[in-house]
């Protein structure tokens, strides 16, 4: 989970805040060279630079904008003294650029796809968010999105002015699937520092759940994020009739499950991230 963050020189984990130094020794004892891959802002950044080195380049991100550069950096902008400006999603939150007309998502089906049921709708969120930002002063303006699937349904659908046609074909799908809003879901994460016992706990908190529990038991599975802060997690999903109540006896059946040492269980009703 760690990130190169290249202006520190660290690798960061952000889901735990866990900080590492680079630098390795290899076996022969050797500093070890490193291959670094995905397109990061600062490395996207420095080939912009290559091919464009007339062109003012500046970095949007949560690590370039701090609370005493912020207001500088968005001054440059909305005077047109930024020609080129390479963002996160942050660029995406609100923000008012005048002069913006062209906009470049990179690898725009990156997060399109995988463990996270809503990720189609975050990105069309999202997408729209950022469409947003451009020509907004009634200027002509351009959006592009770098993919790796041209045929991509859900890009199709971002580049639809209609958004109801992805609306229609999601909850079309969901309800299909019996995902929320016509289920819900009901998240079971077991943590520990110890994987097979964590492993264990999960079955063994299915097994006794289903004792109580007339609804279909998901898993146990690893997380996607198996491993935070040194503890491994596994996942459980409860799915749930969206009439129905069960948080009763979902907690009169956990009350009744005796972890082991070192185990933790977390419960989250409607989860909103699947990490």
């Amino acid at each position: 989970n760690l990130n190169y963050h290249k202006s520190k020189n660290i690798l960061l984990c952000h889901y735990c805040g866990f900080k590492s130094a680079l630098k390795r020794k290899c076996i022969n004892n050797e500093s070890c060279d490193f291959i670094f891959c995905g397109p990061g802002v600062e490395r996207i950044a420095e080939e912009l630079k290559i091919k464009f080195p007339k062109k003012n380049i500046e970095i949007f991100s949560s690590d370039s904008f701090k609370k005493k550069e912020s207001k500088s950096i968005i001054d440059k902008i909305e005077n047109n003294k930024i020609n080129i400006l390479v963002g996160t999603q942050l660029i995406s939150k609100g923000f008012h650029f005048p002069k913006l007309n062209c906009i470049i998502v990179i690898d725009a089906d990156f997060t399109s796809h995988g463990y996270d049921l809503r990720a189609a709708e975050k990105n069309i969120q999202m997408y729209h968010q950022l469409i947003g930002r451009a020509g907004r002063d009634g200027i002509k303006s351009t959006v592009y999105f770098q993919t790796h699937s041209p045929k991509d349904q859900m890009l199709k659908d971002i580049s639809n002015e209609d958004t109801h046609i992805f609306l229609n074909k999601e909850i079309e799908l969901r309800k299909k699937n019996k995902l929320p809003p016509f289920y819900r879901f009901i998240s079971l994460i077991v943590t520990g520092k110890n994987e097979k016992l964590t492993e264990a706990d999960a079955i063994k908190i299915k097994i006794n759940l289903s004792k109580y529990l007339k609804q279909e038991i998901l898993g146990p599975v690893n997380a996607p994020i198996f491993r935070i802060n040194k503890k491994f997690r596994c996942r459980l999903l409860i799915r749930v009739p969206k009439e129905n109540i069960i948080q009763k006896k979902l907690n009169f059946a956990i009350n009744k499950i005796k972890l082991s040492s070192g185990i933790k269980l977390t419960v989250d009703v409607d989860p909103i991230s699947f990490n």
